[in-house]
């Protein structure tokens, strides 16, 4: 697989016949678990007090591993755990398992479960995550290296005259991008520039006038790439309050309490309903 593939561009179809979807999901259900999963990437990384570029790259790992593997064989969370801490020791921001481990359990418990060192808590999540991260580096084709829109941004914002509030929520949104397959789609720079329209769409009259209207020329890019940018986070954002609204809050969860047969550390989940 490794040998075949190691470019990590994909098309909106590709999203259409994911491993995942291969199993039963809906690609409705997949991009929410996704965000889900990267949701907690980011409270524990706040947490951690680690950089941005730790946790984006966190989540571009948990993007990449799902076009290989299934939700059905590897739950979210779990995979969010194993691409953070793999990303600490990627980006030189390395965090020890007894202080890593409580604080995702904590998030992905949502404050139900405590996991100090010692307890039954902790020892399955170091076994899910130590167990995991070798199916993680194959699933990845031992290939750590991601482009980040983050530095495209700072680019971007550096040669136009942004006031500060755009600025500001361009940074919200590309966070939010990462929350989704986005950064598996399409390139750094487009993600940028998606980011600051949208930025100067929402921002109020008076903070979008120093911006010259024909900034996305300049800067090279394609505005059909950037709108589909945008219009992809819009629905997002539409289909998840959708889902908060429909749904209760997501069940407590924890990893397997002993490995499968097949020696994966990793639950096993029926398909969605």
């Amino acid at each position: 697989m490794c040998e075949q593939e190691t470019d990590w561009q994909f098309t909106r179809e590709d999203l259409q016949r994911t491993p995942s979807v291969g199993c039963g999901w809906t690609v409705e259900r997949e991009e929410l678990d996704r965000a889900k999963a990267c949701a907690l990437i980011y409270s524990a990384s706040r947490k951690l007090q680690l950089p941005q570029i730790t946790s984006s790259t966190a989540c571009i790992y948990l993007h990449r591993f799902f076009m290989r593997h299934t939700l059905k064989e590897f739950h979210h969370y779990n995979i969010a755990a194993t691409c953070l801490f793999f990303a600490c020791k990627a980006e030189e921001t390395l965090r020890k398992l007894d202080v890593f481990i409580p604080i995702i359990v904590y998030y992905a418990s949502k404050g139900n479960r405590k996991a100090t060192p010692g307890t039954s808590e902790f020892d399955k999540w170091r076994a899910v995550i130590l167990g995991t991260e070798v199916v993680l580096l194959e699933a990845l084709c031992f290939d750590m290296v991601v482009d980040h829109p983050h530095v495209a941004l700072a680019q971007l914002l550096e040669r136009q005259q942004v006031d500060r509030r755009v600025a500001q929520m361009a940074w919200g949104f590309i966070a939010d991008c990462m929350r989704l397959p986005i950064c598996i789609v399409y390139g750094s720079r487009t993600i940028a520039g998606a980011a600051v329209e949208l930025a100067t769409r929402v921002a109020p009259q008076d903070a979008r006038t120093g911006l010259d209207p024909s900034w996305a020329d300049r800067a090279g890019l394609q505005h059909s790439e950037v709108d589909q940018v945008v219009q992809w986070l819009l629905d997002f954002y539409s289909r998840e309050a959708q889902a908060r609204r429909a749904q209760p809050a997501e069940a407590a969860q924890t990893p397997a309490s002993s490995p499968p047969a097949n020696s994966s550390p990793m639950p096993h989940q029926s398909s969605p309903k």
